[in-house]
């Protein structure tokens, strides 16, 4: 069975991933977040094909393929988990920024009450028009 192996190992390649990625949300390191996400999505493509070719191992080899789904089911299990413990942490981050940017913009709107309290008014160009 050559494609369920090779198979394995994709998924196993995917957790990596996913680890990686979770190590770089937790630093912040977003640049390492993307380059994980992208070859992840070419990852995706090669699982896909992988699965049909495992798939088609079954068939001419006279196995069931609930086997190979129940393999491959456990292994997927696992990396649900995964990305939802990145999700969750991508939502933390994001709250967090968004709670920093709402202080942001109230220490702005301070600052420009300040700015215009202490600010003499501007003195017109014109007296008049003639």
């Amino acid at each position: 069975m050559i494609a369920k192996n090779r198979l394995v190992d994709a998924y196993q390649t995917w957790e990596k991933l996913t680890q990686a990625e979770g190590a770089a949300i937790q630093s912040d390191d977003w640049s390492r977040v993307s380059e994980c996400q992208r070859t992840k999505l070419g990852l995706q493509r090669q699982i896909i094909h992988l699965t049909e070719a495992a798939q088609a191992e079954c068939i001419e080899a006279g196995q069931n393929s609930k086997n190979l789904e129940h393999d491959v089911r456990r292994i997927i299990n696992g990396l649900i988990a995964l990305e939802s413990r990145n999700a969750e942490l991508v939502a933390g981050r994001r709250a967090t920024a968004e709670i920093a940017k709402a202080d942001l913009d109230q220490a702005a709107h301070n600052l420009r009450r300040v700015h215009k309290s202490y600010s003499p008014p501007a003195d017109a160009l014109w007296n008049s028009y003639s």
